[in-house]
């Protein structure tokens, strides 16, 4: 038996029309209703900001090897750059050698001067003199080094003459000579001590930079090399190699005139093309012209998406498009 769908494909056909008519005519009248109720109001030349950090490099030394290239977006904890760094071993032995001195002072001085007691006739008092001497130039010595006015070198010399002469003192006694010890003053032991603590913290620093070898991303975010770093350059410590705009942390930044501002709203949406995409955010901050450098507009920052198929740069520019209400 044979069915005849023509009357029904008919009526399909002709109520199928009548909807899609009925739909434009909603849509159309809608969309009039909507820019009746609305005006787009257009603020020009926003700019995406951002924070940024700051990547420095942890030690004197010479890029080896620059990763990334500027305007590349990175992931949290990857390698921007490698350092090889200036600090040599004899560096190193050099350090070790200045403790081991340091130590050395600070022990001779934790004991005392000994000073002999002897009849006249027994002792060779130019002796006993010149070592009293070289003990009064010794404390001299370590109270200048202390204040950075000479060199290691002078202050360990003045050590070694008063040991000489402490030594000719005590080969001048004869067998009736009697010593007494003289205690160090608690402020040059203090002094000596604080020179022990500073030549070891010295030698640990310069041991930890010759493993930092390495500049790494702080967050996630997109690279902006620092100008002239290049794979040869020379770095100095804390010299900052490239900044990283967080991608956690930007926004869209317009300024808007008295009579722009009265007309927006926290929390409104905007609509904006960036870098030829039509995206939409939210209006999160207003801030009224404050101070004297202040140019009398009003700043606002509208959200930018958590996540986009291109890579936000800062400086990129905008136009904003806000909604507004009859």
């Amino acid at each position: 038996m044979e069915v005849d769908v023509t009357e029904k494909a008919k009526n399909f056909i002709r109520f199928g029309l009548i909807g899609l008519i009925a739909l434009a005519v909603l849509a159309g009248g809608g969309l009039y209703l909507y820019q009746h109720k609305h005006n787009v109001m257009t603020v020009d030349n926003a700019v995406v900001k951002g924070t940024t950090v700051n990547l420095a490099a942890k030690t004197k030394g010479r890029i080896t090897e620059v990763l990334v290239q500027d305007g590349d977006y990175v992931e949290e904890g990857t390698v921007i750059a490698k350092v090889e760094p200036q600090i040599t071993a004899e560096d190193i032995q050099g350090l070790e050698q200045n403790v081991a001195l340091a130590k050395q002072s600070y022990e001779q001085l934790q004991k005392g001067m000994t000073v002999a007691q002897a009849p006249a006739v027994a002792v060779d008092s130019g002796a006993q003199q010149r070592a009293a001497d070289a003990y009064s130039r010794m404390q001299r010595m370590n109270e200048l080094f202390e204040m950075g006015a000479i060199s290691a070198a002078k202050r360990d010399e003045a050590a070694a003459n008063y040991a000489a002469a402490q030594a000719a003192a005590q080969s001048a006694r004869t067998t009736q000579v009697q010593t007494r010890v003289i205690p160090t003053s608690p402020e040059i032991l203090k002094q000596a001590e604080l020179q022990v603590k500073q030549a070891e913290a010295a030698l640990a620093n310069a041991k930890n930079d010759q493993g930092a070898t390495e500049i790494v991303a702080e967050a996630a975010g997109v690279i902006s090399l620092a100008e002239g770093v290049a794979a040869g350059s020379e770095v100095a410590l804390n010299q900052e190699i490239a900044s990283l705009q967080k991608s956690s942390d930007a926004w869209l930044e317009g300024k808007l005139t008295a009579e722009q501002a009265a007309k927006i709203h926290l929390g409104d949406f905007v609509s904006y093309e960036l870098d030829g995409h039509k995206l939409q955010g939210s209006i999160q901050d207003i801030a009224a012209p404050e101070g004297e450098d202040s140019d009398g507009m009003t700043v606002v920052r509208v959200s930018l998406p958590a996540d986009t198929s291109f890579t936000l740069k800062s400086g990129m520019t905008a136009t904003l498009q806000f909604a507004i209400k009859d």
